[in-house]
């Protein structure tokens, strides 16, 4: 069985229960998916944490595959109404900004290059979160693996 570890003291993780969560799927089907509760071992720490599986960015109802095409503007098959699609590409407007900077301080984190030049960093965000992330393809999921596993989700905005 796989050991799961607390992203933020490292320690080890108990399984404490589950709880459901819907999400909307590319054929606009809801699937209802069953996530594990896991609370951290060490008594310094004792974070509850929920298990997130790749197709599910946190908050979200609808897979990271939906989200990615509408707001890289490829939203034409996608089974969601107008007004989501004018939601969605809001959240991420809102917080593109913060989602390249975490990506960034991940980046200066685990490679210890505090150096980075911004000048050499693409334009376009979508471009720069490209920059970090590789392959255009299935960028949210790597971009939520990367930053719920180093806890640098960004969970609201700042006034």
């Amino acid at each position: 069985m796989e050991k799961s570890i607390c992203p933020i003291c490292h320690q080890s993780l108990k399984v404490i229960g589950s709880r459901r969560r819907s999400v909307i799927d590319e054929n606009g089907d809801v699937m209802i998916l069953v996530l594990r509760r896991l609370r951290c071992t060490n008594p310094g720490c004792g974070k509850i944490h929920h298990e997130l599986p790749d197709l599910l960015t946190p908050y979200k109802r609808q897979t990271t595959t939906i989200l990615e095409q509408i707001i890289t503007g490829q939203h034409e098959a996608v089974p969601v109404e107008n007004s989501t699609i004018r939601r969605v590409r809001a959240w991420f407007n809102s917080r593109a900004h913060a989602l390249v900077g975490a990506l960034l301080s991940t980046y200066a984190t685990v490679t210890q290059d505090y150096g980075v030049d911004f000048s050499d960093l693409p334009q376009s965000i979508l471009e720069r979160i490209f920059f970090f992330v590789g392959e255009p393809a299935g960028w949210l999921k790597k971009v939520v693996r990367i930053l719920v596993n180093n806890h640098r989700w960004p969970h609201t905005q700042l006034a």
